[in-house]
């Protein structure tokens, strides 16, 4: 998996306890997450479908295409996140074509990684 540094993120990691959902499908796409410590479960319709480990980004779907979460968010272990509001994000990508090249390949290894797991379950 590909990792953005928490460095190039502004702010301080905010804990947050095992279980307790970050986002909800359906909310409004305030900002994208830096996972610093812990793992974070994505989950769709009760079916997890990605699992974040530590160094990892995740909610950035919303923040690119300003829609509503499609995906609910749960720390699965305790975790400490940055958050990178939506005006955050488009001057990091204004500032930094290398930041959106990583976020591009954050979203490429997702997609790989998903194409995978549905060629295994087709016939």
């Amino acid at each position: 998996m590909r990792a953005i540094l928490s460095s190039e993120f502004p702010g301080h990691a905010r804990p947050v306890a095992a279980g307790t959902t970050i986002f909800r499908a359906g909310d409004p796409p305030d900002c994208m997450y830096s996972l610093v410590e812990g793992v974070v479960e994505i989950v769709i319709k009760g079916i997890v479908v990605d699992t974040i480990p530590a160094g990892g980004i995740f909610g950035e779907m919303a923040v690119i295409e300003d829609d509503r979460r499609a995906a609910t968010a749960v720390a699965k272990t305790d975790v400490k996140v940055i958050a990178l509001d939506r005006q955050q994000f488009h001057e990091l990508v204004r500032q930094s074509p290398a930041f959106a090249l990583r976020i591009m390949r954050v979203l490429s290894d997702r997609v790989r990684r998903l194409n995978e797991r549905l060629s295994r379950t087709l016939p």
